[in-house]
């Protein structure tokens, strides 16, 4: 079990949730990171999660959108990703950090300097949710080096795989990704996991996934925290996902909209001192 699993599960003993936020890596970098990392980690935010910048990404909800085109307009890629992480993981060391992206940003950065560089800064998560892991079972060799340098990777789940009928195809794909999860594994909120702010989720949905993927995970033996993502904007959503659903929570778009529209450190601050609360 690493830190982060018993961190969250020290959580659930007590009914209460894990906190992951993105930060967007919007100009001046890397001040900008810097001093709403700094609010994040004061605020009692878990897990920070740093973007690595894609050509062509598709998931994306329209903030994301604007914010990758914003990046490659500005030749903003892996470099100034990493650059933010180094300066970040040196000023708050006993704060969490992830990067997350599209394996295209891996590959442009090349996967042995960005498996060397997230072992040398003590990353201990990392998210590429594009990576064939179960349909093409590892094909470039990325987790199992991940895993050899103690970094677990993140996998992912939509309800419809998590409530698939047993004896399909889909349920065996559910129980390899099962097996191969650890630190934490994400549950989309939303349909094929597109980001943007939702007004409301099928909790009852997301509660049958979480349950049937906690009864998979105890047929293996492999406890995972499960955390969900997509939508999350308000201390309210935060609180029935944490309370009534059981799960931890990550969103972005929400500080992402307040960053963008130049709401005050202040500001940010109390907003996600509220969210972090609705999950205690």
């Amino acid at each position: 079990m690493n830190i982060v699993e018993k961190r969250f599960f020290d959580y659930e003993k007590h009914n209460n949730g894990g906190i992951i936020v993105e930060i967007p890596l919007l100009p001046p970098i890397p001040t900008t990171q810097i001093d709403v990392a700094c609010t994040l980690v004061e605020s009692g935010i878990d897990i920070i999660q740093v973007s690595v910048p894609v050509r062509f990404p598709w998931m994306y909800g329209e903030r994301h959108l604007n914010l990758a085109r914003n990046a490659a307009i500005n030749d903003v890629d892996y470099k100034q990703s990493f650059e933010v992480l180094e300066k970040l993981t040196k000023q708050h060391e006993g704060a969490e950090f992830m990067p997350v992206g599209f394996y295209g940003g891996i590959q442009r950065m090349g996967q042995d300097k960005y498996i060397s560089e997230c072992k040398r800064l003590g990353i201990r998560l990392v998210d590429v949710p594009d990576y064939p892991l179960v349909h093409d079972q590892d094909p470039k060799g990325l987790v199992g080096e991940l895993r050899s340098k103690g970094i677990s990777y993140v996998t992912i789940f939509n309800t419809e795989l998590a409530l698939a009928p047993e004896g399909t195809r889909a349920y065996q794909n559910l129980c390899k990704l099962v097996a191969q999860s650890s630190g934490f594994c994400f549950l989309l909120a939303a349909a094929g996991g597109k980001t943007g702010e939702k007004k409301s989720f099928e909790y009852d949905g997301l509660l049958r996934a979480k349950e049937r993927l906690l009864s998979i995970q105890k047929r293996m033996d492999r406890r995972c925290p499960i955390v969900v993502v997509c939508g999350i904007s308000t201390p309210e959503q935060v609180r029935i996902l944490v309370k009534e659903v059981g799960v931890h929570v990550m969103f972005g778009s929400a500080l992402f909209k307040r960053m963008m529209n130049g709401d005050s450190q202040r500001d940010i601050a109390e907003f996600l001192t509220k969210m972090k609360r609705a999950a205690t």
